[in-house]
């Protein structure tokens, strides 16, 4: 019944469009297409084919009787050439195609949004052309990464992934305009207006769609059924990722991840890629690691910015990003994708900002750290997260040292005008940096993240000891940078001068605040960003130009996130809000050497009183919250060396309060 069905639907579309295409000025085709007997709607289509009512079937049946034999010979030569022209034509195409044959590629294209990559559109290449209006957005149905998101797992928008538009164009892209009057391909777009709380594992994951064709479509030459089967770009995939709580291997996910080669991701296009797999990742030598005090030759995969025009006589910035521990990977394209600062600094609004503050350009390095290593055969598996909760690092980090020494020798770079960006463990690492070499960065945009001190690395907690990275005048420096010998381990005092501009969720990161109030006397600007369904960057950036134009006695300001947030918030919204590159481009190492530190280069002393106050909050007991432990009140004078700030450990309850020193845990 199925197969009768077909090819009667097919027999009368083919007698249709021939007559049409023999003698479409005749009475008889315009009868046909206009008849009261016979309406439109009499034939129709659905996903089981075309089917026509018996009685119309009859009608149409006579009528083209009839029409043949009104076919005058001379028309009949004009027939048998468009009989022979068509026959010519089938030998290249089928009249009648399915979906599944008539499609020949598909392709994905994405982009880099606040919450990372993205897809915006599938692009299917038919093996022939389509009219406009032929296709809609009922023509198709979608399976993407965004039809999978739950409305909980939004914090902004609805509809995530759903098709949105569709056109057809003669290039395999989008168009703002909407298209072509016909083209071999077919675009649709999808809905990209919303926001997510989190990243996936990885943007291949983003980048997967499935098509399926739902309605026949009349092309310029036939006609394209649709398909049961799914037109895809991806395979299933299981992920088991490293639980650092445990130490040991996460439960299996299962994700669709697009092929390599199926899609492209808009704004990353002019990142070089130096990789494990291509050789040309950065080979550092001689990194000191503080989890066992051994040095380690490693190969450090990056991916690097350098604007198109770059000229050597010309001078220009230096801008390093680092990823958080959630997008670990010898995969440079995962820090490039995970947010969008990547894309964002190597845009041509960032490039123009930044030739609008003097320079000629900023060159943008983001390091690749993988979880693991294969350093040898007796360390098949080394881990190599940076910055750890005990404010002890990997030797990842001399590495990057080691490919910025490379970098600024390599191109002509402002040593003045040298940035460091970061998240989560990024922000962490860039902190910790930042104190290691006096005033080398001219600017920090540091989110969800903090640092603090750690005097006593050596000290045995949770099982075991730590070391501390010696101050070889190489790779940490011995000297601030007005040439005065300093103790590098003294964060807060080796920070107090610099430019920083943190984000953070509320309580995440007020250690140093609490210090600089009661020790020096200082109030470290502080400005609430409110996340909810009506945040836009037009409100952010007032916060943030609100906040960097306060007074302040030192050059650090922090924004505090607040509502519908989590952890990744803070550089979700953060890169997407253009003043905190304003503020970022504005700022010179000249600024931070011109500012003097405050007065923490001296031992830590408690004050008399201690305060129990919200600011003052360090810890709430989940089970009982009576249970508080606060920052403690440092005596007004006093500095912060010697201060250790609390210690923590991933997998275990074990834990050191803030201020904790050796003989104090004996």
């Amino acid at each position: 019944m199925y197969n009768d069905c077909i090819t009667y639907h097919l027999s009368v579309f083919w007698f249709v469009e021939n007559l049409r295409y023999m003698h479409e000025g005749s009475v008889i085709f315009y009868f046909i297409s206009k008849s009261k007997a016979m309406p439109p709607h009499s034939l129709f289509m659905s996903d089981r084919g075309i089917f026509m009512k018996r009685k119309n079937r009859v009608i149409l049946s006579l009528l083209a009787a009839v029409s043949l034999a009104m076919v005058s010979a001379s028309a009949g030569v004009y027939a048998s050439n468009a009989a022979a022209s068509a026959v010519q034509d089938a030998g290249a195409l089928s009249f009648v195609t399915t979906a599944k044959d008539a499609v020949k590629h598909m392709e994905a294209a994405g982009f880099v949004d606040t919450d990372g990559s993205k897809l915006q559109a599938v692009i299917l290449s038919y093996d022939r052309a389509i009219p406009a209006s032929s296709v809609d957005t009922d023509t198709y149905s979608i399976d993407d990464y965004g039809t999978t998101l739950r409305q909980e797992d939004l914090t902004q928008g609805k509809g995530p992934g759903q098709i949105k538009k569709v056109y057809v164009n003669d290039k395999p892209e989008m168009d703002a305009k909407g298209g072509t009057s016909s083209g071999s391909y077919v675009i649709i777009e999808v809905n990209t207006d919303y926001q997510t709380g989190r990243f996936p594992r990885s943007y291949a994951i983003t980048m997967y769609a499935g098509v399926t064709q739902k309605k026949a479509i009349r092309a310029e030459k036939g006609i394209i059924l649709p398909s049961d089967e799914a037109i895809t770009n991806y395979t299933k995939e299981t992920y088991v990722g490293y639980d650092p709580q445990t130490g040991k291997p996460r439960a299996p996910e299962y994700y669709n991840y697009a092929k390599e080669g199926s899609y492209h991701i808009r704004g990353i296009e002019e990142y070089q890629l130096h990789t494990l797999e291509n050789g040309t990742a950065f080979h550092a030598v001689h990194c000191f690691d503080e989890a066992n005090s051994q040095y380690w030759d490693l190969d450090l995969p990056y991916a690097l910015y350098v604007p198109k025009d770059y000229d050597p006589h010309k001078t220009y910035g230096l801008l390093l990003h680092i990823h958080d521990a959630g997008s670990m990977s010898a995969d440079p394209r995962l820090t490039l994708t995970e947010s969008q600062a990547a894309s964002n600094y190597a845009s041509e609004d960032f490039q123009n900002l930044a030739r609008k503050n003097g320079l000629d350009g900023v060159i943008v390095v983001c390091p690749a750290i993988p979880e693991f290593y294969a350093m040898d055969e007796a360390h098949p598996h080394y881990e190599l997260r940076m910055a750890r909760d005990n404010w002890t690092l990997s030797c990842a980090e001399p590495a990057i040292w080691q490919l910025m020494d490379h970098l600024t020798r390599q191109y002509h770079i402002d040593p003045d005008r040298i940035y460091g960006s970061g998240q989560s463990m990024g922000g962490m690492t860039i902190m910790a940096m930042a104190a290691q070499r006096d005033n080398y960065f001219a600017a920090l945009l540091s989110m969800s993240c903090k640092w603090g001190n750690n005097f006593n690395k050596d000290y045995p907690f949770n099982g075991t000891a730590y070391y501390n990275m010696p101050a070889d005048g190489t790779i940490v420096w011995q000297k601030d940078s007005h040439g005065n010998q300093v103790n590098y381990n003294n964060w807060f005092y080796m920070v107090s001068d610099d430019n920083i501009l943190y984000l953070n969720t509320a309580q995440e990161n007020t250690e140093y605040r609490v210090l600089y109030q009661d020790l020096a006397v200082v109030t470290i600007p502080r400005e609430e960003l409110l996340l909810d369904s009506t945040t836009t960057a037009r409100k952010r950036n007032a916060s943030i130009r609100r906040l960097t134009a306060r007074p302040n006695e030192t050059g650090i300001y922090q924004a505090v996130l607040t509502g519908s947030v989590s952890h990744m918030s803070a550089w979700f919204y953060g890169h997407g809000t253009p003043a905190c590159y304003e503020w970022l481009l504005k700022q010179t190492r000249k600024t931070e050497m011109a500012r003097s530190k405050l007065p923490l280069n001296r031992p830590f002393a408690l004050a008399d009183q201690q305060k129990k106050d919200a600011d003052h909050i360090y810890s709430v007991d989940r089970e009982d919250p009576s249970r508080i432990v606060y920052y403690p009140t440092g005596r007004p004078g006093a500095g912060t060396e010697g201060y250790n700030s609390p210690v923590t450990a991933l997998g275990s309850k074990a834990s050191l309060p803030p201020g904790w020193t050796p003989s104090s845990k004996d």
